[in-house]
């Protein structure tokens, strides 16, 4: 009887997972090394600062004593992600199921990294073990399913289900999740142009040398997806708070202490904004009008399947949204700092409704200005010649034939 073999994608994806820890593990044990500079540090200590910052980027958290850290670094998970991602394409050289790669990856990243947290915790200083599995698994997924995907040009098998309308809508919303986190990332860039002198300032009081200066603005560049999906929050209307008594939103801004970190220079001046401010709420309208208008209905001219469609697009587009920026607040730091970002239900519960009726609107919109003027056989010359015969008086041979 032969012995069962064992799966092909098994081997890649252990693989996969163990080279995607260990290299996230250096750049973690670099960026530890540039911030603790000349600090004596042992062996032990290194290895689980190393760890512990690896872990806090997949969201594990931190506690440590009075001090905790319950936000996710969404630009250092983002990072994590990429490795994973840029791993995968080294490692699959041969084609694999897709799926069960993607899942086998997942497990094991997961496994690592909640050995590594069980590991790596000691005296008061512990990271939570479930957050950081689950983490992983979450980046470990994502990251072999996109890396084995580009690796052999199988972005088609990246669709989670074959239904046409539903890939339709995930495609219209891209497109809509896109405008609201670019318009959020150029309110952030303008911002820190604006107050460029206060980073400056900030940053000459941290003096932080050479090593400890470079991991300072790697840790600013990894806080800016943060501050871009915080920023979309305040689009949306809940805005974000940064400490007790400390919020933004549309209205204006109620600042109190901050922490003083350079990247915090591009929060507004404290004050009520200008009235035109407010119009900046309606971005999240638009962009849910931008995934109706690019919902795609091939041959369909109902207009009700279409509305439903758009505006379908434009809540997945808001479910999205909601769901990335409910995972990028959490406590920051020990007392006031304990409440740091957005609510964590209330944008999710706004944009799926704004989304949604946007993308009904721009359904509507493409069905009456897109489709329709765009109809097979219907060009501008003929839509003008008929409307020219219209109006035009009868030829006296007409006159005779009416006759």
């Amino acid at each position: 009887m032969p012995e069962p073999s064992t799966p092909s994608f098994l081997r890649p994806a252990f693989l996969t997972a163990i080279l995607s820890a260990v290299g996230s593990l250096a750049v973690s044990a670099v960026f530890v090394l540039a911030a603790r500079g000349s600090d004596d540090l042992s062996f032990s200590g290194f290895s689980r600062s190393s760890a512990r910052t690896w872990l806090v980027s997949l969201g594990s958290g931190l506690d440590a004593g009075d001090v905790s850290l319950g936000l996710v670094p969404v630009g250092a998970t983002l990072m994590c992600l990429a490795i994973v991602a840029v791993t995968t394409q080294w490692v699959v050289a041969d084609p694999v199921e897709l799926p069960a790669f993607a899942a086998a990856t997942a497990g094991a990243y997961g496994v690592v990294a909640g050995v590594t947290s069980a590991a790596s915790n000691a005296g008061d200083i512990h990271t939570s073990a479930v957050r950081a599995a689950i983490g992983a698994f979450i980046v470990g997924g994502i990251g072999a399913a996109v890396g084995a995907a580009m690796r052999h040009k199988a972005t088609a098998d990246l669709w989670p289900t074959p239904n046409v309308d539903a890939r339709a809508v995930l495609r219209a919303s891209v497109p809509a999740i896109i405008a609201v986190l670019a318009s959020s990332a150029t309110i952030v860039l303008a911002l820190l142009v604006l107050h460029v002198s206060r980073a400056g300032d900030l940053w000459a009081v941290l003096d932080p040398g050479f090593g400890g200066g470079l991991a300072l603005a790697v840790g600013c560049l990894l806080a800016i997806p943060t501050l871009v999906l915080w920023t979309a929050s305040a689009l949306i209307g809940p805005g974000f708070a940064l400490g007790t008594d400390t919020s933004v939103d549309l209205t204006g801004a109620q600042l109190g202490e901050v922490p003083g970190l350079p990247i915090f220079a591009a929060l507004p001046a404290p004050g009520e904004f200008a009235g035109w401010v407010f119009l900046l709420g309606l971005i999240p309208l638009v962009a849910g009008m931008i995934a109706g208008w690019r919902v795609e209905v091939r041959d369909r001219e109902d207009l009700l399947t279409r509305v439903g469609l758009g505006a379908a697009a434009g809540g997945v587009a808001g479910l999205a949204l909601g769901l990335l920026i409910a995972v990028s607040g959490g406590a920051i730091g020990p007392g006031r700092m304990a409440d740091a970002g957005p609510p964590t239900l209330t944008p999710l519960l706004v944009a799926v409704p704004v989304m949604a009726l946007g993308g009904a609107l721009g359904a509507v919109l493409g069905h009456y200005r897109g489709d329709r003027a765009t109809k097979p056989g219907v060009t501008s010359s003929s839509r003008g010649a008929r409307l020219w015969k219209r109006d035009k008086s009868p030829s006296p041979d007409r006159r005779v034939d009416q006759t």
